[in-house]
């Protein structure tokens, strides 16, 4: 099945790794982003020095003809990467010695595929073996443990064969994601003309990848020195990294190593397709291949509820006409922890269309009789299954190849394109679509890809705003901030034609900032909106009130109240000439004037304020809307300020008759209502009032508030003091 990737979390290939960056931890990293299944030799430090020594020969011959292996002395440092690998198969050797203790903490991990004993004791370590279905034997020479491993190796890449379901439902947000991530990278690369640069970028990204791994770097030059004197499937089908970098890219949706090898996979595609239109015609009887995969009990449920169904193989197929090797396969792989051995049965009809697939026995590497190969993406309807054992472990699924004119295959691919904008081009299109759906991570990570690779500079702006708005999505405030930085220098370096795009930059900036509570640098960059917006723009601009307002809410935030006013009442004066005299910024321009001319204790300036917004409330809002109550409690609080008690009274016991007629019962606000009249009644000595009311402040606030909440507190200290004025 595909690998659907949380949105929300690192690359599910590369786990943590214990410790500081090694030679091995990057072997490591190379292998689970390249391979489908990671192969460990874990040593026995323990034992005597004879036995020790022997130990050491076989891991010498293990990795003489297994180079990849990785090796472990140290059983936590081990157990700790096993246990933090995703999406990858284990297969690991360790000494018979170590069995007992360590087989037992692994053999139930679901990433855990092969264990493979070497034995100094083959009945003892037999005997305690004896039963676990993934101990695939006890050996006691390195060529048969050799052979064991690379055989454990193929299977795990056989399994891992990458495959889309798609049920009847054609609604487009419940479509196997993994067919909809192929089919678009399968549009976008088809789409791009390749030269030899794309080879060598390829190239450079190996050597990068497999640094640390001297098998795999001599097979990348051999790749770079003889690629175009052989043809795409003798390198596809030869035992080197090509193929599992490639199924696994496809099945892990790994776009950055699709990027780099989108050209090897056109010149594979295109190679089928010329075989295949050279071969179809000489094609009169119906031709049945077989191919073998072990899914989970899991995947397999949810093959057969797809029974008539689409099933997509999203990489490229391998199948043969013999059927006995896949039944085999069937067999084996039946036999280990949850797995169902699955044996594919594809009849194909040469009248009907059909997805590009030929005879390769003569241009593969083994040239083996009877192979044939699907070009990638192939679909095929699942017409029947059928259980040949008793305990539903092995089982048969009849497959026919489906070709463009198959209907439920072009409705699902119209679809597809339809919702994925069709308009946009290349990588970028899909980072849209992964961001359409929530994959943040994966769509970041393309376009951080593509950024790399453009030199247009409209099109590096762009995908610097979507990283920005990733991160803003994600609530990852203080990399968004980076992101705007970033942004902003490269405006700098690259003006553009409008530089209020500058300044709309600066301000999302200072906007960020704020939500990370860091108002210095809020500041900082709102005046650089401002600045920018003050040159570009009319003196009377909507834009510019908002930066403004901006301006004054980071000072108010700061505390620094002074600084806030002279903004607010530009913000106001910009209102007041474009807005109708009864628009809402209005309402917010005088009520925050209002607040910060409170603060500052000029209280009757804030009273004219309040008085203002009550006014423009009256003229367009109906009466008791929820909003009057924050107007008369503003207004009573100011009465309190002045010493007008009474009137301060009044618009409290208004703003609480308001929310008892607008608001939930359990709403805060009638908390925040018993206080301030509490607090009225005191300022009048009205003690036994004041008490009543903060008792009921209390109740309230200890049935909707949590217990720790500060203004509790405040409560009980207000009932505290006034009891003691009793």
């Amino acid at each position: 099945m595909g690998a659907n990737k949380s949105s929300n979390t690192k690359d599910a290939d590369e786990p943590s790794l214990p410790g500081s960056t090694t030679t091995l931890d990057r072997r490591c990293i190379s292998v689970l982003k390249a391979k489908n299944a990671v192969l460990i030799c874990l040593n026995d430090n323990n034992t005597s020095n004879e036995k020790s020594k022997n130990w050491q020969q076989v891991i010498a011959g293990l990795q003489r003809v297994v180079t990849t292996i990785i090796t472990y002395s140290d059983i936590e440092q081990c157990f700790e990467f096993i246990n933090g690998v995703n999406y990858t198969k284990v297969c690991i050797v360790l000494p018979g010695s170590l069995g007992q203790q360590f087989v037992p903490r692994i053999h139930n991990l679901s990433q855990v595929d092969s264990i493979l004993i070497y034995s100094e004791n083959k009945p003892d370590d037999e005997q305690w073996s004896k039963g676990l279905s993934k101990v695939q034997g006890v050996f006691t020479e390195v060529s048969t443990i050799s052979e064991a491993l690379k055989q454990a190796a193929r299977n795990c890449e056989q399994n891992a064969m990458p495959v889309s379901l798609l049920g009847s439902n054609k609604n487009f947000s419940q479509l196997d994601f993994s067919f909809v991530y192929i089919q678009i990278v399968k549009e976008i690369i088809f789409a791009r003309n390749y030269d030899d640069k794309d080879m060598k970028e390829f190239i450079s990204n190996c050597r990068e990848l497999f640094a640390d791994s001297p098998d795999e770097m001599t097979q990348i030059k051999e790749f770079e020195s003889k690629y175009r004197s052989e043809t795409p499937i003798w390198w596809y089908t030869k035992d080197c990294y090509i193929r599992p970098m490639l199924d696994r890219a496809l099945r892990m949706m790994n776009a950055e190593i699709l990027t780099h090898i989108s050209f090897f996979i056109v010149d594979l595609y295109k190679q089928i397709e010329e075989l295949h239109k050279e071969q179809h015609q000489a094609q009169s009887t119906t031709l049945t291949v077989y191919c073998a995969q072990g899914l989970s009990k899991a995947d397999f449920e949810q093959v057969k509820k797809c029974q008539r169904g689409l099933m997509s193989f999203n990489s490229f197929l391998l199948t043969n006409k013999v059927s006995k090797p896949s039944l085999d396969y069937a067999q084996n792989v039946g036999t280990k922890g949850d797995t169902v051995g699955i044996m594919f049965v594809i009849k194909i009809e040469p009248s009907q269309s059909n997805p590009p697939f030929a005879s390769i026995s003569t241009v593969s590497y083994s040239h083996a009789e009877g192979d044939i190969l699907f070009a990638m993406h192939s679909t095929f309807r699942i017409t029947d299954i059928k259980r040949l054992t008793a305990n539903n472990r092995l089982q048969e699924v009849y497959l026919t190849p489906v070709g463009n004119n198959d209907k439920d295959l072009t409705v699902v691919k119209n679809t597809i394109r339809q919702e994925t904008f069709p308009d946009k081009q290349g990588w970028a299109r899909l980072a849209e679509v992964l961001v359409k759906l929530n994959y943040l991570d994966q769509a970041e990570h393309i376009y951080l890809i593509v950024l790399n690779q453009t030199e247009e500079m409209n099109e590096k702006a762009n995908i610097f705003h979507q990283l920005c708005a990733i991160k803003e999505k994600q609530e990852r405030y203080a990399e968004a901030a980076t992101f705007y930085e970033q942004l902003a220098a490269f405006y700098r370096d690259n003006p553009p034609s409008d530089q209020l795009e500058l300044a709309n930059v600066y301000f999302s900036l200072g906007a960020t900032y704020s939500k990370l509570g860091n108002f210095p640098k809020a500041l900082a960059a709102h005046k650089e909106a401002v600045k920018i917006r003050e040159k570009s723009l009319p003196a009377e601009h909507l834009d510019l009130a908002k930066s403004y307002e901006t301006l004054s809410s980071i000072y108010t935030s700061m505390g620094d109240y002074q600084e806030a006013l002279p903004y607010l009442e530009k913000d106001l004066a910009i209102n007041q000439k474009l807005t109708p005299s009864n628009h809402a910024y209005l309402i917010k321009s005088c009520m925050n004037i209002g607040m910060v001319c409170f603060s500052l204790q000029d209280y009757p300036k804030a009273l004219s304020y309040y008085e203002k917004v009550l006014e423009i409330q009256t003229k367009t809002l109906p009466a008791n809307h929820r909003d009057f109550a924050k107007t008369y409690n503003n207004l009573g609080a100011v009465h309190n300020s002045m010493s007008e008690y009474q009137k301060g009274l009044v618009c409290h016991e208004k703003a609480l008759a308001i929310r008892e007629k607008t608001l939930p019962s359990n709403h805060p606000d009638f908390g925040t209502s018993y206080n301030n009249i509490g607090v009225t009644y005191e300022n009048m000595g009205d003690y036994t009032k004041a008490c009543t009311f903060f008792e009921r402040a209390i109740q309230f606030g200890e049935r909707t508030l949590p217990a720790d909440h500060p203004a509790l507190q405040v409560r009980r200290d207000n009932l505290a003091r006034v009891k003691q004025l009793l």
